[in-house]
């Protein structure tokens, strides 16, 4: 529950973020930040006065909205659910994922589903997504191979097995962990900003920084990046 705030325990707006936000700890060691000076409450545990102080411009808020509803804020984000919304002061415009979505779930999709789960929760990753991709790249085909040489169900390239120490790219387990791990990279490396990392998965991390780190003007990756987004959403829908 570390650093994670809860909309029952604190709720504030874009609009509030746009002026002097404060942060306590509580009892239990849970950041919450507020842009009202925060007093005692009995619901928030804080059995002391807590002391506030005023953030300074270094400092990062992420969102997410879960499929209830809630809304979650953290300045440490444990997966790529997260949106960037707030840092040094600016607040930024949000992305949203579609509330709807028309995409179709693969049949197959349970098929490998522990796998997935084992893997996501190694690599800080929602199964919804690893699904998603997976489904993109390979409808579940883990003997799928492209006409440019990637391989099972995330389609590895070789540097990109070599580079994550997948030695079997035939391998289930093997090809899903190595491309968790590259996709978990590509979020880091794109300061959590989702489609960035799948643009990259898609048309690699260099291509993304060569069009200033923008999704490349390529219809397949622009494809890709929605269509992995839409399924995204379905899937969350179901877990």
């Amino acid at each position: 529950m570390k650093h994670i705030i809860f909309l029952a325990i604190i709720l504030f707006s874009n609009q509030a973020l746009a002026g002097k936000i404060y942060s306590y700890l509580d009892s239990d060691g849970v950041r919450h930040y507020t842009d009202q000076s925060p007093t005692y409450r009995s619901d928030v545990k804080v059995h002391a006065q807590p002391k506030i102080r005023e953030t300074d411009g270094s400092l990062k808020i992420y969102k997410y909205v879960d499929t209830k509803g809630t809304i979650h804020l953290t300045d440490k984000p444990n997966n790529s659910s997260y949106q960037l919304i707030y840092i040094g002061g600016i607040t930024l415009p949000s992305v949203s994922i579609p509330t709807r979505s028309r995409a179709k779930i693969h049949r197959k999709y349970s098929d490998y589903g522990n796998l997935i789960a084992d893997v996501a929760n190694l690599t800080n990753l929602e199964p919804a997504l690893l699904h998603a991709v997976i489904q993109t790249e390979s409808a579940f085909n883990p003997k799928a191979v492209s006409p440019k040489g990637a391989v099972g169900l995330m389609q590895l390239m070789p540097a990109t097995a070599r580079r994550f120490g997948v030695k079997d790219r035939t391998d289930a387990t093997d090809n899903v962990y190595g491309g968790a791990k590259y996709l978990s990279h590509l979020i880091g490396l794109f300061n959590n900003n989702l489609r960035l990392a799948l643009a990259a998965y898609n048309a690699g991390e260099n291509a993304v920084k060569r069009y200033g780190n923008k999704i490349p003007p390529y219809r397949e990756t622009k494809n890709y990046v929605k269509k992995v987004m839409r399924l995204y959403n379905a899937y969350r829908n179901i877990m």
